[in-house]
């Protein structure tokens, strides 16, 4: 787990704050921010793929490090069948990640995976982010409100997708690394995903000194746990079935695709 250092709003979340308030957009409020202000910062759990952003992000990554040619095409195909194989029950989410690494950018360096994080974060961002996500999160941190991205991601790009949007903490899946500083092909711990997620972020939000009130957003039924622990859930352009529960518990549906 990582937290981002505090500093001033990226130019771009600034940006679309002041627009937001000149056109006064209205967007999901929670009660909170409506008049709450003196209570503790309200802490705020973002799922990252497919609610932050609009896609996957583990694929797109791996391509961006991935070098071109006959390599990648053999390695694409050997990736493939690895995820033919998951899907047909052999193995598990976190042995599907572990064997993707492993043919692909294991043995890299930190600094390598970092520049590589830091430059798809960049580029990818740019078209991929729902713009529905950058004022949500804009409006939270002007509400004084402390951001984290909860994902199933690995830590080294979902840190700085949490840098690039000005999130306060990141909690996902541990990458491994060697004695010497390289990408290892495994994951410390459990792939942060569905009850490890929920698991992980009840610990860390047990660690602040007094009660806070938890609103958490994702699109996937996988995170309906996490949806009903969270004092609000928010459903953010949810999966078929996170959309038919979520009348059920009492879950804000909202569309970040549309601002």
């Amino acid at each position: 787990m990582y937290t981002v250092r505090p500093g001033k709003a990226s130019w771009a979340l600034q940006t679309l704050l002041r627009l937001c308030r000149g056109l006064r957009l209205r967007l999901y409020s929670p009660p909170y921010v409506r008049g709450l202000m003196s209570s503790p910062p309200t802490v705020v759990v973002l799922d990252l793929d497919r609610t932050v952003t609009r896609a996957g992000t583990f694929t797109p990554f791996l391509l961006h490090c991935t070098p071109l040619g006959l390599t990648l095409a053999l390695r694409t195909l050997q990736g493939l069948l690895a995820v033919f194989a998951y899907g047909a029950g052999s193995g598990t989410r976190g042995s599907l990640k572990a064997r993707l690494l492993d043919l692909s950018i294991a043995g890299a360096s930190r600094a390598q995976v970092q520049s590589w994080s830091a430059t798809f974060v960049r580029r990818w961002a740019q078209t991929h982010i729902r713009p529905g996500a950058l004022l949500a999160i804009a409006r939270h941190r002007a509400a004084g409100d402390y951001l984290v991205l909860a994902t199933a991601s690995f830590d080294f790009y979902a840190q700085a997708f949490a840098e690039y949007l000005g999130i306060n903490h990141t909690i996902a899946t541990a990458s491994a690394w060697d004695d010497g500083g390289r990408l290892r092909a495994a994951l410390i711990g459990e792939n942060c995903y569905g009850a490890a997620k929920l698991a992980a972020v009840q610990t860390y939000v047990a660690r602040f000194p007094e009660p806070r009130h938890v609103v958490a957003y994702s699109d996937h039924s996988t995170d309906l746990a996490l949806l009903r622990w969270a004092n609000e859930g928010v459903a953010v352009n949810p999966n078929g079935e996170l959309r038919r529960l979520a009348p059920a518990h009492n879950l804000t549906v909202v569309n970040w695709d549309l601002i």
